[in-house]
């Protein structure tokens, strides 16, 4: 088996394994993961992914690879300016863009809680995107996007590997559903529960796979565009499950059209990738 597709195996099962096992207790007993002990166990599963990402590159790459997946993480040069605008602003017009849809739709306008509250009280802003960078973009996108997606693109292709990293980061939540007092759980199973999800998770990683590649494979485009799009729905809130669906929809459209035309036009990315550097 060639090192590179051994690597992604060992990450993948890794990754799934710790985040599973700590999940597993509070999943069983349908506990709030939100309380304690529980919330411990939710924080140290949701960081498999980056945990087990950044023990595979200490573990298993030489120094030169090492140095250059850091530069990857934090290199602020790799984004140009026009890439700051996209991954602060394509989110929200995506999600005010599906609030709109929805309205037209008979749906009702999002109640907007934390962004009443943070208007009200705009000290706590930081502390709160904070929060929300550190909860799902540092956690993950270190092995996601740092670790799987280059050995995915490889083999597959952009819009191949991007789908199945999309379809794979999608499964890792399931046992999140499996909660009790949190979203993943009040959506459930349904056609505009899980399924939805996934086929968001996917259209949401064409899209951060547009911008990796634009940004020179920068990690760090990857965690803002996890940040910009949680604290975009965060601050919205919207309270009509059409609104997922319709913000879905739009994700994946824009996600397959940017990656499509990312393939014809720059085939290069994929195979120039070397080998040594990898969320």
């Amino acid at each position: 088996m060639h090192k590179e597709m051994k690597n992604l195996i060992i990450f993948l099962v890794a990754t799934f394994m710790w985040t599973w096992a700590c999940y597993a207790p509070i999943a069983a007993g349908r506990h709030t993961p939100y309380e304690m002990p529980w919330i411990i166990f939710l924080i140290l599963g949701g960081m498999g992914p980056s945990l087990v990402g950044v023990l595979m590159i200490l573990l298993r790459h030489d120094r030169e690879e090492r140095r250059e997946y850091w530069r990857r993480c934090f290199s602020l040069r790799r984004i140009g300016g026009i890439w700051w605008l996209v991954i602060f602003l394509i989110f929200p017009v995506i999600f005010g863009l599906s609030i709109a849809v929805d309205v037209l739709f008979g749906g009702s306008l999002p109640g907007m809680d934390l962004l009443r509250s943070l208007i009200a009280n705009p000290v706590t802003l930081p502390l709160t995107a904070f929060i929300s960078f550190m909860s799902g973009p540092w956690s993950e996108e270190f092995g996601w996007r740092g670790y799987a997606l280059d050995r995915l693109i490889r083999p597959l292709g952009i819009l191949g590997g991007s789908t199945v990293l999309g379809v794979i980061w999608g499964v890792w939540h399931l046992p999140l559903f499996m909660m009790s007092g949190n979203w993943h759980s009040e959506i459930g199973f349904g056609l505009t529960g899980f399924w939805t999800f996934l086929l968001r998770s996917i259209g949401l990683g064409l899209i951060m796979t547009w911008v990796y590649l634009k940004t020179n494979r920068s990690i760090l485009s990857g965690m803002l565009l996890h940040f910009t799009s949680n604290f975009s729905g965060q601050l919205l809130a919207p309270s009509s499950t059409h609104y997922e669906v319709f913000s879905m929809i739009l994700m994946l459209a824009l996600g397959l059209a940017v990656c499509t035309s990312l393939k014809v036009q720059e085939p290069e990315p994929v195979q120039s990738v070397q080998p040594a550097p990898s969320h």
